[in-house]
């Protein structure tokens, strides 16, 4: 009766361990014939070691149930390898730790040896029947409340799974050689005690690990989450810039565009600075495009526009029409401006020789000093630069006659 109760429940066990792992570390089965051999091969020898009342010494026990577990989860479900190692480790450390457990209660109940424990077949039948009854009711108890990404989030994170497996690994190692040495001592009382406590620290060992993995694993994903919207944000503020771009600069100059400038211009005037505007207009632009074409007109904006921004750099500099700009520079005096003007100025006149255009390339200007004590408004300031900028422009006519 034993044997067949210990039979039954092995077919349970080995049932509820496939359905675990399937559910617990999402794996998806690769292979359904592999499942229904390795299904048939535990029964097969669960059967064998029954019938023939084989008994195997615990720490070989433990080593071939590590490498069948293994073998079972990489070809049913041939899955990473750590990850197969995981699970192994998982199934090997519960298994063995319980039925640890119970051999060693039943040693210290009747004051039995362990070596001659282990040579019992009715005994060790028993051990093994309590513990597949836990395992198999803790593995549904892990089915039902077990949160569904527990053990895929510790397995998904590589950082996670190697510290778990470390742990994991060093606790199993530690039971087989604990295993091992039980054979040759007699000592019952002291051994048995000792076993328990080592049983059970193995198992608070494993949950530790793995919540601290399970944890761990999670501030992974966290942060990848953060990353994630750092980056989105990054872009974000790409995006915004390129639009602030396309909303406050002249796409063909990179100048300010009028409203911008304007804009500029009334947020100084409100503190009574003392700044400068200057009034740029390309001379002969429209001669340019209708003899030369326009190609020729954009390149001589282009190159205008170029001058003034290598010229004024960090200043703002706005394009207020086709072939006028307006700069404005606070905390700068007129006599500094007016260098500046004139380096311009001497530059635009040697476009034409520079690049061996057929057309005259030169600028006029009208600059105006505004002083705190400034009564005049942003439009009147501009009207002003302007009408400085046409006198220029009439006087060097005049000049040229």
């Amino acid at each position: 009766m034993l044997d067949i109760g210990c039979f039954l429940l092995s077919i349970l066990y080995i049932s509820t361990a496939f359905l675990y792992s399937a559910n617990a570390f999402l794996y998806k089965i690769k292979k359904f014939s592999a499942l229904k051999f390795f299904f048939i091969l535990n029964i097969t020898i669960v059967a064998i070691i029954l019938y023939f009342d084989i008994i195997i010494p615990d720490f070989i026990s433990m080593i071939l149930y590590f490498a069948l577990v293994y073998i079972e989860l990489k070809f049913i479900y041939n899955d990473k390898t750590l990850k197969n190692i995981f699970g192994t480790l998982c199934f090997a450390i519960n298994f063995f730790a319980v039925r640890l457990i119970y051999i060693s209660i039943y040693s210290l109940i009747y004051n039995i040896p362990f070596s001659l424990i282990m040579q019992d077949e009715k005994i060790l039948t028993i051990a093994t029947m309590l513990t597949l009854l836990t395992s198999i009711v803790k593995i549904s108890m892990l089915l039902i409340f077990s949160p569904m990404n527990f053990m895929d989030m510790i397995t998904t994170d590589k950082g996670s799974i190697k510290f778990s497996l470390g742990i994991l690994g060093s606790i199993y190692v530690f039971l087989i050689i604990n295993s091992y040495f039980l054979y040759i001592i007699d000592t019952v009382s002291l051994i048995n005690l000792s076993n328990i406590k080592i049983a059970i620290c193995a198992l608070i060992g494993f949950f530790a690990a793995l919540l601290y993995s399970y944890l761990f694993a999670k501030l992974q994903l966290y942060v990848v989450k953060v990353e994630n919207i750092e980056k989105e944000l990054q872009q974000d503020e790409i995006a915004i810039k390129e639009l602030e771009n396309e909303a406050n600069y002249d796409y063909f100059t990179s100048c300010l565009k009028r409203d911008v400038i304007y804009q500029i211009i009334d947020r100084i005037l409100q503190n009574n600075p003392f700044f400068c505007i200057v009034f740029i207009d390309m001379d002969g632009l429209k001669i340019t495009n209708d003899v030369y074409g326009h190609d020729e007109g954009d390149f001589y904006i282009k190159a205008v526009s170029e001058i003034l921004n290598a010229e004024f750099v960090g200043k703002a500099i706005g394009r207020i029409g086709g072939d006028e700009f307006l700069i404005v520079l606070d905390h700068t005096d007129i006599y500094a401006t007016m260098k500046c003007v004139l380096r311009c100025y001497e530059q635009v006149n040697n476009l034409s020789k520079l690049f061996n255009k057929p057309y005259q390339t030169s600028i006029s200007y009208g600059v105006v000093e505004v002083t705190p004590d400034n009564k005049l408004s942003r439009n009147e300031l501009i009207k002003l630069a302007d009408t400085y900028m046409y006198n220029f422009k009439k006087t060097r006519k005049k000049n040229r006659r």
